[in-house]
């Protein structure tokens, strides 16, 4: 009898029977750079392929044929109040400059009559939408406060909720085998623990419309008024811990 054999087949077994840990984010935030990693480093013999799949502002919404070939692995951007369950799931964080910026940047992820508008001007502007830009609402807050309001809600989820994991946008970049070790030690158990030349670290930027791909890119568009802006609204929220 081949034990080795049996072994195998058990653990695929349990692979295919899994829940799918999903991946949960404020928009532009690294979602498909950590539905990538997620994919690629757990999921690997899994068709995770979702297509076509429909994006942007719910005033300019757009149609990608080829979808996200690791489009089943997305949970959702709404705030965690949304989320309350016991499903696996992964919070991704990143800095709220690279966020603004990378919106400000992805051409329908805005108002059409809006597209024109300055940085500084998209800055301080109140968003038209909520959760996601495919969700309009009422404009009260700007894209800084957006940000926070979504974050506090996940940290607070995270304090109650045994399946959630946050982690960093930037955290991943410097330290993506730190970062599949917590990840497999949360979700993974089971599966053969990799060394950390054995991880892909998706080096590559990806996603929709995909930017840089950089934690920093954002600083040559922030003036000095544009950070005392920003620094002052985190601030008030505890968030400056996220501000790389």
């Amino acid at each position: 009898m081949d034990f080795k054999k049996i072994l195998q087949n058990r653990i695929k077994k349990l692979y295919r029977k899994q829940e799918l840990v999903k991946v949960y984010s404020h928009p532009r935030s690294g979602t498909h750079f950590l539905e990538a990693f997620v994919g690629r480093n757990f999921y690997k013999e899994r068709n995770l392929l979702i297509k076509p799949i429909t994006w942007g502002h719910w005033s300019n919404r757009r149609e990608l044929a080829e979808g996200n070939p690791y489009g089943k692995l997305f949970g959702n951007h709404y705030f965690a109040e949304r989320n309350i369950n016991d499903r696996p799931k992964i919070y991704i964080i990143r800095d709220v400059r690279a966020v603004a910026l990378s919106i400000w940047k992805t051409s329908n992820f805005v108002h059409p009559s809006n597209a024109g508008r300055s940085f500084a001007e998209f800055l301080r502007d109140n968003i038209d939408w909520s959760g996601t830009p495919a969700i309009e609402s009422e404009p009260i807050l700007n894209i800084i406060e957006h940000w926070c309001l979504h974050v506090k809600s996940w940290l607070e989820l995270e304090k109650t909720d045994n399946n959630l994991l946050i982690v960093r946008y930037e955290d991943l970049i410097d330290e993506p085998y730190k970062q599949y070790k917590r990840m497999r030690s949360k979700f993974f158990k089971w599966q053969w623990k990799k060394n950390s030349r054995g991880i892909d670290p998706i080096q590559k930027p990806l996603g929709l419309l995909p930017n840089k791909g950089t934690k920093d890119a954002w600083e040559e568009f922030f003036t000095q008024d544009d950070l005392l802006f920003c620094d002052k609204i985190v601030r008030r929220y505890g968030l400056q811990q996220y501000l790389t």
